[in-house]
């Protein structure tokens, strides 16, 4: 037993630290984001960062006496024209995004860039043209689609026989920028992603202050219909993502991306459900559930938040290997015309 442990250890090692790369890379922005959710993912999967670009010279020279052998550079144009870049990470202010994005593509360029990639469908449209004719790989940055629990129901739900759902975004207050385009277009993308499209039905908004927002939304999708309430008018230290999805068989609740569970319906028979006569104890199965008593990879919140699958995910396209892109630029067609709608 002892010898199979170490066997399995020693080829746990070797892939981790085997990770061989045909193109180097650069990042453009230097974050709060940045710092705390992207680059521990780039270092963990040692992703040969050639280039950090900052808007200021000044903190491009930063730049180069904390991550030597890392350069810092003010000149973007720079990094697109080197021809050992074979991608390029964005994460920017969101303004700046469609302008770093076009030119990095008409350079054929590879692209990963934070939500939002661009501010309206026209922009979408213009990124996917120039996307379509030169065929380089764009991955956008919508963690939620690769979270674990987000898998486990992308695979189940399809079978489930959805008939509703509840769903609760809720944060502080946003005043630094669009809460509509770059707090809310997260929920809006994910019921989109796991349901399909949808029509919205209603809308109630209240407003109060400065980026203080809250939505309640009812829509309609093909096959079942949902309650969304999104908010910036809670708290950031108290912030709350939570899904429940009635389906035929049972009620799948999600919370906060770190615990995911299924309770199965008594059966009904005859239109007569069978816990009118028979007594029957709730079950509640774990599909999913972080454990932060265990520091272990599976548990890290980069991981099951999606950073880590989104990041993994556009440097093995980039590097020609299997992997499948969940966000590419096409799949947020309806996410703008949701947003638009709601803008109105």
């Amino acid at each position: 037993m002892n010898n199979a442990i170490e066997l399995f250890k020693r080829i746990r090692k070797k892939r981790y630290l085997d990770r061989q790369y045909a193109h180097k890379y650069a990042f453009v922005g230097i974050g709060n984001h940045s710092i705390n959710n992207l680059y521990p993912v780039l270092h963990y999967l040692n992703v040969p960062l050639k280039y950090i670009v900052s808007r200021s010279r000044q903190t491009a020279e930063m730049i180069n006496r904390n991550y030597a052998p890392v350069i810092g550079t003010a000149d973007y144009e720079e990094v697109l024209n080197d021809p050992e870049i074979g991608g390029v990470f964005i994460c920017a202010s969101p303004s700046q995004h469609y302008q770093l994005v076009k030119s990095a593509l008409l350079k054929q360029k590879n692209v990963f860039v934070e939500k939002p990639p661009c501010a309206d469908s026209v922009e979408l449209t213009d990124l996917m043209e120039i996307n379509g004719r030169n065929k380089p790989v764009c991955v956008s940055g919508f963690q939620k689609r690769y979270s674990v629990c987000t898998s486990i129901l992308k695979e189940r739900l399809p079978d489930a026989k959805t008939i509703s759902y509840n769903y609760r975004f809720l944060v502080g207050a946003y005043p630094e920028g669009d809460v509509l385009t770059e707090i809310f277009i997260h929920p809006i993308d994910y019921v989109l992603y796991l349901f399909g499209e949808m029509e919205i039905l209603s809308v109630a908004k209240t407003e109060r202050g400065k980026g203080q927002v809250t939505l309640l939304l009812q829509v309609r999708h093909k096959n079942s219909t949902g309650n969304i309430e999104m908010s910036t008018q809670y708290a950031w230290n108290q912030a709350q993502e939570e899904l429940s999805v009635n389906t035929v068989s049972g009620v799948y609740r999600m919370e906060n991306h770190q615990t995911l569970t299924f309770m199965p319906k008594p059966p009904v028979v005859f239109s007569v459900p069978t816990e009118k006569f028979l007594q029957q104890n709730p079950e509640k199965k774990y599909l999913y559930n972080g454990n932060d008593m265990l520091p272990v990879f599976r548990n890290n919140q980069l991981v099951s938040l999606g950073y880590y699958n989104e990041i993994k995910t556009f440097v093995e396209l980039c590097e020609n290997r299997k992997s499948k892109n969940l966000s590419p630029l096409n799949s947020l067609e309806n996410t703008f015309k949701a947003m638009e709608f709601l803008n109105r």
